[in-house]
């Protein structure tokens, strides 16, 4: 695939996780958490399957792909649960904001530990410009200190170097990427299967307005948008593809202003260019050139 056109996609893919949180948000009032984790998860194993069929790829998956999709899958899981209890107890506007500025950090300390891939002067001054300008975004420094700095908060920085650690795993199969997903997901909605009390599911009390949210959650910012991210880690390798993550904060709060009518400031807008500028600096190629 044209390295460009996979840029392109990258940031289309990051621009709908940041739409989907407020989807996420949205969500939560129907369900138990062990619940809503199940029915994404499964939503989006089920949409993968049909997705295989269509485009006739082989379901063929090598043990060492197998081994990375289970360990993937349980990864998977544990992230979701932590990201949710550092939602509920700790404080939920760090949440999106931590792990999307930490995750291209952690993944490229991984890299260069175990890969030995040396980690350059422009690369440290691009990650702590993306990181900053995930901060100005936040407004960080209207934020109470007595707040951040509890223990419920290290769930966001343990599920920042959850994803840093799929990151670099997923990287390493060696199947197609839609079909390595759709193993991914199907274990991940296995293992997400024994957290819930099957005797208690419902659904019947979900409307319209839930499954338009789960649809999309599932089917496009998971099933599509994370399978891109995975193809990304393939093809462009996991240092790059996780400096994408700084454009997810800008989608969310763009998509805030437009949706729910959020206010836009401009240390909102000069952090989104701090980011923007990150992940360009970080990849060191514009849309159009033909070479890394």
């Amino acid at each position: 695939m044209n390295r460009n056109l996979l840029t392109i996609m990258m940031v289309c893919a990051m621009i709908a996780w940041g739409m989907s949180w407020s989807s996420i948000k949205i969500m939560n009032g129907y369900m138990p958490t062990a619940e809503l984790v199940f029915t994404r998860y499964a939503i989006t194993a089920i949409a993968l399957f049909f997705v295989v069929l269509l485009l006739r790829l082989r379901f063929f998956i090598d043990k060492k792909s197998l081994i990375i999709a289970i360990l993937t899958a349980l990864i998977t899981v544990i992230y979701g649960y932590v990201v949710f209890l550092g939602t509920e107890l700790g404080t939920a506007s760090l949440a999106g904001a931590l792990i999307n500025a930490l995750s291209p950090i952690n993944t490229f300390i991984i890299m260069a530990i175990f890969y030995k891939r040396k980690i350059e002067k422009l690369d440290m001054f691009a990650l702590g410009l993306g990181f900053a300008g995930t901060m100005l975004m936040l407004g960080a420094w209207r934020l109470d200190l007595s707040k951040i700095f509890t223990a419920y908060n290290l769930y966001f920085v343990l599920g920042a170097w959850l994803w840093s650690i799929l990151t670099v795993a997923i990287s390493k199969a060696t199947i197609n990427s839609i079909v390595f997903s759709f193993y991914m997901y199907f274990f991940t909605t296995l293992f997400a299967l024994l957290f819930i009390d099957v005797g208690a599911f419902n659904l019947a009390d979900t409307d319209a307005r839930f499954w338009i949210n789960a649809l999309f959650v599932s089917v496009i910012s998971t099933a599509i948008a994370t399978t891109i991210f995975f193809l990304g880690s393939k093809r462009l390798g996991a240092n790059y593809v996780s400096s994408f993550m700084f454009v997810t904060p800008v989608s969310a709060i763009a998509f805030g202003a437009y949706a729910l009518g959020e206010k836009l400031e401009l240390w909102t807008i000069i952090g989104a260019v701090a980011a923007i500028a990150a992940v360009y600096m970080l990849n060191r190629i514009g849309v159009f050139s033909k070479k890394r």
